[in-house]
């Protein structure tokens, strides 16, 4: 992959703060952890923030996924 910018993830996203992102790629990794779904990383040399973001990148993971609980 290349490495993409914070600001080219933000503009291909559409979302609209560097915060939401990092919330979205960490919603995410947990949500992989607690699965234990390491049988998605495509590539073993690649690591779960590098996968995440790609994921982020290429639409498979959006906003529509994070579901943040305020107390």
């Amino acid at each position: 992959m290349n490495k993409l910018s914070t600001d080219e993830l933000l503009r291909q996203t559409g979302i609209d703060n560097k915060y939401l992102l990092t919330r979205l790629a960490i919603h995410r990794m947990r949500e992989l952890v607690r699965k234990k779904d390491k049988k998605s990383l495509e590539n073993p040399k690649d690591k779960l923030p590098s996968f995440v973001l790609k994921e982020i990148a290429e639409g498979k993971v959006t906003m529509k996924n994070l579901v943040i609980k305020y107390k």
